[in-house]
């Protein structure tokens, strides 16, 4: 019990370590606003790549197994609030 509880601790320091969420102490309003920014746009690049990810496979899926509508009515609209949705955060981030 005692190990697990360790290795549970050690794990939970290297999570947040990894993160950078136990740094934030002696940062300046300025750094802290720079780090959550990066983090953001992180997260958007990385919903980008499932998005293309998703094209892929729907593309794939539709023509392998005969789909009887064009894959463009599944990818259109993904892309097209995507993009909106990376426009407005650019848009109003500052």
């Amino acid at each position: 019990m005692n190990a697990e509880r360790s290795t549970h601790l050690r794990m939970r320091a290297l999570i947040r370590h990894g993160l950078h969420l136990d740094s934030e102490a002696g940062l300046t309003d300025e750094e802290r606003q720079l780090r959550h920014r990066r983090r953001i746009e992180t997260l958007i690049s990385v919903c980008w790549g499932l998005i293309v990810l998703k094209c892929f496979v729907v593309v794939w899926a539709v023509h392998h197994y005969a789909m009887p509508f064009n894959p463009l009515w599944v990818i259109g609209p993904t892309v097209t609030f995507a993009f909106l949705a990376t426009s407005l955060y650019y848009w109003l981030r500052d």
